[in-house]
């Protein structure tokens, strides 16, 4: 099977500067969307060491003959520790770099990133990034928010269309780069060639609901242009993040 891909990143309708970052990279079998916290505190710095470190070590360990540089879980499959490892390296490349530029104490950036082997899909996240699996019956949110509206909903406190508009929506509970454990899920999903898998940070999931990311997909007849429209679409509901997306899908290989 044949990679399609495309993504599509904007600063929405409020924020002054964007602080997401994604990675869209078919050969690879790669791709991540890391959404920046901190504001002036550089987000967008601490997005892109989160991209760049994950494409360098998936890029590192294409060859399993190789030195590991943290303990290898042995509960997970080989690319769950390529993500696990990856983001734990991210984790320890955005403290550094605030050790070197204590004017960026506040930054840090939530994370969703997926690995694509055949129709066999690995992902990890951190924070609110969210991945969804898209296919002719419906739409399937596949990660769990680590935010506080989520621990909400999960012990019925909350409903979840009262947690999409709660004022501490936007509360995440786990970011890299804030130092304290991680709560790094790995997961591992099959990509049917009928399905289509989308990564995106909060910007797009705050402001449209999963039913019209649905139509939006389905609707649109090739990926890019969906991207496009889903952004356009989070921008007309008033785009009050940062709004990035990338999309996943499979065809058969030319003869």
């Amino acid at each position: 099977m044949r990679i399609r891909t495309a993504g599509k990143t904007d600063v929405g309708c409020v924020r002054k500067h964007n602080e997401d970052s994604y990675l869209a990279d078919a050969d690879l079998g790669l791709f991540v969307v890391a959404d920046g916290l901190g504001g002036h505190a550089a987000g967008e710095v601490a997005s892109q060491i989160v991209v760049e470190t994950v494409a360098k070590f998936v890029g590192d360990t294409r060859e399993k003959d190789r030195t590991w540089p943290m303990e290898y879980d042995p509960s997970l499959s080989y690319d769950g520790n390529r993500l696990k490892v990856a983001l734990l390296l991210s984790d320890r490349a955005i403290a550094e770099d605030i050790r070197r530029n204590p004017e960026r104490e506040t930054m840090g950036s939530t994370v969703v990133a997926g690995l694509v082997h055949g129709s066999k899909v690995t992902l990890a996240h951190v924070g609110d990034s969210r991945a969804y699996l898209l296919g002719p019956e419906g739409i399937r949110q596949v990660t769990r928010d680590h935010s506080w509206v989520a621990e909400q909903v999960a012990n019925g406190i909350l409903t979840p269309s009262e947690a999409r508009v709660h004022p501490f929506r936007n509360v995440i509970t786990q970011a890299l780069g804030n130092g304290g454990d991680l709560d790094i899920e790995v997961q591992n999903l099959e990509l049917d060639k009928t399905e289509r898998l989308l990564l995106c940070s909060d910007g797009l999931s705050g402001m449209i609901g999963d039913r019209q990311i649905w139509d939006i997909v389905t609707q649109s007849g090739d990926l890019q242009r969906a991207v496009e429209s889903l952004v356009l679409a989070a921008r007309e509901h008033g785009g009050e993040d940062n709004i990035t997306a990338v999309l996943v899908g499979l065809e058969p290989e030319l003869p």
